[in-house]
Formats: structure tokens, C-alpha cells, sequence
């Protein structure tokens, strides 16, 4: 039971002979507690059993005696000297249960636990100069390294603005959390004056939907889809606001699904986060790189014809890189022209990058574009390096 290694430094046989005394005050502890009940009854309004108070003496007496002993241990431990001879004798004698590696000597006796090392990520080092912020007409930017987080460009980064129809890329969120049947058809609920992809009455898919919301931006579609899952405008805002929460984005607030109310509100950074998140479900990622989309009503006999409203990824504005995962537009009066975007390059760096404000339309994506293009020239990712 109290094996142990003897014959070792100092340090080391006094840990063990504490050990020792430990497991003594643990063995009295067991062999008291077998007889608890005993003490339990004689406390009752029962008359004593003058056999059994008897026996209870002797065992407190022996208790006590097995105490001082694992004291009288404990207290001559710097006064035992033991020879190899004894040291070889106590190894055949005592199984080898338990053993304590050498530690150096501090205050208190515990044994020193090195902190588990956490390697800090290697992000990537600016070695160009800074561009400064009145380079570009966006109130709002943030340019964020993908793998690892790291800041690589900001402007008013924490600013709070209306993102108006980002404000999707959430909405999509949350509707993903219901178990949905794509193929389900219902019909377009929302004022013809939200937007001019369908109209109400029309019956559509739940997919046609999904892509027009996404593809196209269309707000009656989003309204729609949360109508035909049976979710109430207040209820799923809410559901919206506590995802925010849940993913860090403390500067965000929504008041609709389609991010048409001003209120709709967030940073270029929080915005960073969202864009992360929605782009790590397949569902909406193989949706914002879809080109373009047609819907036909059965009811007007018409068919429509969407563009994405991403033109970096359509081409109309000119660009190099290697890789587009797709992003999210937005426009309001007080908005102004808002851009998210996630861009690649050959090397398989990822950026996340955010235009909220721009004053026009083509800006946002010139100046998405633009910024990125300096990222990659003037940041060196650690696995570059010769």
C-alpha cells in the first residue's frame, strides 16, 4: 500500500515519507467510518450498549495511536539516514506503487506543473508602408487574415453603421437552423414596392427563394422564407440578435431579415465575423458564387432573369485573383454602398475583407478590390518564407 522508491536524493525521500504519513491519516479515516453508525446511536435517546461503547474506546485509542505515529514519521523525516544495503532491502520488500520524480525545493510542498505552452499563430508581417486612410471614400474597412484573425488593414474598424442587405447573410443563418424541404412550394408574402424579383401571389420554391435571396438580394424572398417556416418576423429578429452574441459580434444589431431598416446595425468588424461564419456553410457558399438565376412565375407565365449583385465576381469590374468565395452587397440611403467579400490567392492565403459606405456603387468593389490587391503585395504569410 505505501510503496515507494527509497534510496534517492533527499528531496525525494521526504516526499515519499509525507506520502506515507498521508496514506496513514487516510487509513484512519476508512477504518473510523466503519463504525460511524455505532457513534450515531449512542447520540439517540436509546440507552447505551455498554459492549459497543467499550469497543468504540479501543478503537479511538488505537486511531489515535496510528495518528501519532504518521506524525512521529512525518516530524523525524530529516533525521533518517538510509544505507544502500537498507535502500536494496526496502526495494524487495515494498511494490514500487508509487512514484514521485525529483522536483526542486519551494515554499509550501507542492509539486511545480509547468503551464501547458500555447504556440501563438504566426500571422502575417507587413513589409510595405501602411496606406493611409484617405486613400479610399469608405467610411468603414477592415481587411482580416482568414486562418489566423489578424488585423491586416483597418479604417474606423469598430464604427457602428447601417449594413442594410448584408443583413441576408444572418437572416440565412437562421434559417438554416430549421430542418427545411427545399423542394417545398409557397407563396411571395411582402409589398411589391420591396423589390421587383417577384411578386406577391407568386408560388415558388423554397430553393427559388433561397437563391433569390442570395443570389439576388431579394427581400421578399427572405421575408418569405421565414413566413413559410412558420416563424414570426419578431421572433426570428430575435433569434438573429442572440446569434450575433453567440458568434462575439457585440457591436450588431438587427431590427428586420432583410436589412432594409436602418437599424440594422454593425462594424466592419463584426461584419468580418459574420461573413467568416456564413461562408462555412456549404448552403449558402455554393449559393453566392451562383452567377445569375432565372425564376419563372406559373402565375404570370413570366419568366425573370437575376444577376448576382457581386460584380467583382461577375467580372464587370476588372481584377487577378485567383480565388472568390463569393460576398454579400448592401445599399441604403444611409448605408450607403456596403461590400463583404472573401479573396484568395494562389497561394491559398484568405482574406476577409469589409467596405461599408462607400459613396458609390463601383467603389465598393474597386476599393474591395483594391485594398486586397495591397495585401497580398505587401504582407508575407510565415510559410513564404525561404
Amino acid at each position: 500500500m505505501f510503496g515507494a522508491d527509497i534510496g534517492e536524493p533527499t528531496t525525494a525521500k521526504y516526499q515519499r515519507l509525507v506520502l506515507i504519513y498521508f496514506e496513514l491519516r487516510n487509513l484512519i479515516i476508512v477504518f473510523w467510518s466503519g463504525f460511524t453508525p455505532l457513534v450515531i446511536m449512542s447520540n439517540t435517546f436509546l440507552p447505551p450498549d455498554p459492549i459497543k461503547d467499550q469497543s468504540n474506546k479501543w478503537r479511538n485509542v488505537l486511531s489515535a495511536g496510528i495518528l501519532f505515529l504518521g506524525i512521529g514519521i512525518a516530524a523525524s523525516i530529516k533525521f533518517i539516514q538510509i544505507t544502500p544495503e537498507q535502500a536494496e532491502f526496502a526495494r524487495q520488500l515494498l511494490p514500487k506503487t508509487l512514484v514521485i520524480p525529483e522536483t526542486e525545493t519551494q515554499t509550501g510542498g507542492d509539486i511545480t506543473v509547468a503551464p501547458p505552452k500555447i504556440q501563438e499563430p504566426q500571422r502575417p508581417e507587413l513589409i510595405g508602408e501602411m496606406l493611409p486612410e484617405e486613400t479610399f471614400t469608405a467610411a468603414s474597412m477592415v481587411v482580416k487574415d482568414r486562418e489566423t484573425g489578424a488585423l491586416l488593414y483597418s479604417k474606423n474598424p469598430y464604427q457602428a453603421r447601417p449594413i442594410a442587405s448584408i443583413t441576408k447573410l444572418m437572416s440565412a443563418l437562421v434559417l438554416l437552423e430549421k430542418d427545411i424541404d427545399w423542394s417545398t412550394t409557397t407563396e411571395v408574402i411582402g409589398a411589391d414596392s420591396l423589390d421587383t424579383h417577384m411578386y406577391a401571389f407568386d408560388s415558388y420554391t423554397l430553393q427559388e427563394l433561397w437563391d433569390a435571396a442570395l443570389i439576388g438580394s431579394s427581400n421578399k424572398a427572405i421575408k418569405t422564407l421565414a413566413n413559410a417556416l412558420d416563424w414570426p418576423e419578431e421572433a426570428f429578429i430575435e433569434r438573429m440578435n442572440q446569434k450575433a452574441l453567440e458568434l462575439g459580434m457585440s457591436n450588431t444589431r438587427f431590427a428586420d431579415p432583410t436589412g432594409l431598416d436602418d437599424e440594422n446595425v454593425s462594424t466592419a468588424s463584426d461584419v468580418s465575423i459574420l461573413l467568416d461564419e456564413a461562408l462555412t456553410k456549404q448552403k449558402i457558399k455554393e449559393t453566392i458564387i451562383k452567377k445569375e438565376l432565372t425564376l419563372y412565375s406559373r402565375e404570370r407565365r413570366k419568366s425573370h432573369h437575376i444577376w448576382n449583385t457581386d460584380w467583382l465576381l461577375l467580372g464587370w469590374i476588372q481584377h487577378k485573383f485567383f480565388n472568390l468565395s463569393g460576398g454579400k452587397t448592401g445599399y441604403t440611403p444611409a448605408a450607403g454602398y456596403n461590400f463583404a467579400v472573401q479573396i484568395g490567392d494562389e497561394a491559398e492565403h484568405w482574406l476577409n475583407v469589409v467596405v461599408l459606405g462607400a459613396d458609390r456603387h463601383e467603389a465598393r468593389f474597386t476599393e474591395a478590390r483594391d485594398i486586397a490587391k495591397w495585401v497580398f503585395e505587401n504582407y508575407r504569410w510565415p510559410e513564404d518564407e525561404d
